[in-house]
């Protein structure tokens, strides 16, 4: 196995963790990028559409239409800066908490699932290889 193997594995790995599922009564299903757009802005509660691109790795125009997205489904909310009008922070709504808390049980129950096929050897040598991979990454 490769780079280039691993590079298509964890797209499609995190796309059917994320994906598969009915979303709560409500509520719309959300792409794989508006779940990572809903646990940025959780975990960066106030953000600026920059900082949302940056921290998802991608465009200013695509975070725009990503929000854009959020918004329309009651997700997200756009507030104006208390200290500088021009610039527009990023807030989760109600709704948005529980679309977050929604995606991140389903996945874990996904998760769950698919653990429960594989032994617990299988189990600890893809936890050794991904927290080796993730502090590789790291330096």
């Amino acid at each position: 196995m490769n780079e280039e193997t691993i590079l298509e594995l964890l797209p499609e790995i995190m796309r059917k963790l994320m994906g598969g599922h009915p979303p709560p009564a409500g509520l719309r299903a959300l792409t794989l990028g508006q779940v990572r757009a809903l646990h940025f802005v959780t975990d960066h509660s106030g953000c600026t559409m920059g900082e949302l691109a940056e921290g998802l790795g991608v465009s200013l125009a695509a975070s725009t239409g990503l929000v854009d997205r959020l918004i329309q489904q009651g997700l997200v909310a756009r507030a104006a800066d208390p200290t500088d009008r021009r610039r527009v922070r990023l807030q989760l709504t109600d709704g948005g908490r529980h679309a977050h808390v929604a995606a991140k049980r389903r996945a874990r129950r996904r998760m769950a699932a698919a653990l429960a096929t594989l032994s617990a050897a299988e189990q600890r040598q893809i936890t050794s290889a991904l927290v080796r991979l993730r502090q590789a990454l790291s330096k």
